[in-house]
């Protein structure tokens, strides 16, 4: 037997012990759940599971424990994730499309370059979380507390933020083209170079501290005076100094 032929049935044989789902789970099945599309588990403690590469695609995992659990390049599209704990989950390279993800805790994860277009993030916890460089287009992040998030250079254009709270986050270079920041707290984030044109900032708090007035956009106005900008960058200040995905 030649030793292309040794290579082929040992490949064979792998697909064969994993099966055809996505080829990376050793349990179709965890507490009673079984781990596949449009699955019906709300509630479920996934805590620490190994769901890498898994195809939960429409699944409903709503009020689910996955805190800890890897998720690394799973399909979550249109999967049903409001109120789930995923602290300290991995999501790197997750298919999250369509994904709804209201009141979860996803508090102090990695989702670096993340693509979360118009995903439902209402009320959700992301203290601490890395949304750097983040496709957040048209996402809905009412109320959701964002204090300490890393979202330099994330895509927020028409974002629904009101109510949010944004108090220390890292906001430089993203784009807030057309976001909704009504109400939003902004106290000590940094805005650097943000783009802010057409922002709702109405009775927002500025990073001064400062309450912006009423139609306030695209900067904040108090009393008919608009607050000073956000400084530019300081010199010598890379990209590289965000932090992110390495």
């Amino acid at each position: 037997m030649s030793w292309l032929s040794a290579i082929a049935r040992v490949a064979l044989a792998s697909l064969l012990t994993l099966g055809p789902t996505s080829g990376v789970l050793a349990q179709p099945e965890i507490d009673g759940c079984r781990i596949e599309r449009q699955t019906s588990c709300p509630g479920v403690d996934l805590a620490g599971a190994d769901l890498f590469g898994a195809d939960l695609r429409g699944a409903d995992l709503s009020g689910a424990n996955l805190a800890g659990a890897e998720l690394e390049l799973a399909d979550l599209r249109e999967a049903d994730l409001s109120g789930t704990n995923l602290q300290g989950a991995r999501l790197a390279g997750a298919k999250l499309q369509g994904v709804a993800l209201a009141g979860a805790n996803l508090s102090g994860v990695n989702l670096y370059a993340a693509k979360l277009d118009g995903v439902d993030l209402t009320g959700a916890d992301l203290r601490d979380t890395d949304l750097g460089r983040a496709e957040l287009s048209k996402a809905d992040l009412s109320r959701a507390d964002l204090s300490r998030a890393k979202l330099f250079r994330a895509d927020l254009s028409r974002a629904r933020l009101a109510g949010a709270n944004l108090t220390g986050a890292d906001l430089s270079s993203a784009n807030l083209f057309g976001a909704d920041l009504t109400n939003a707290n902004l106290a000590t984030a940094e805005l650097r170079n943000a783009e802010l044109t057409q922002a709702k900032l109405s009775g927002a708090e500025w990073v001064s501290s400062a309450v912006c007035g009423q139609g306030s956009i695209g900067e904040c106005r108090l009393d008919g005076a608009s607050q000073p900008a956000a400084p530019d960058r300081p010199p010598g200040l890379e990209e590289s100094d965000r932090g992110g995905a390495v």
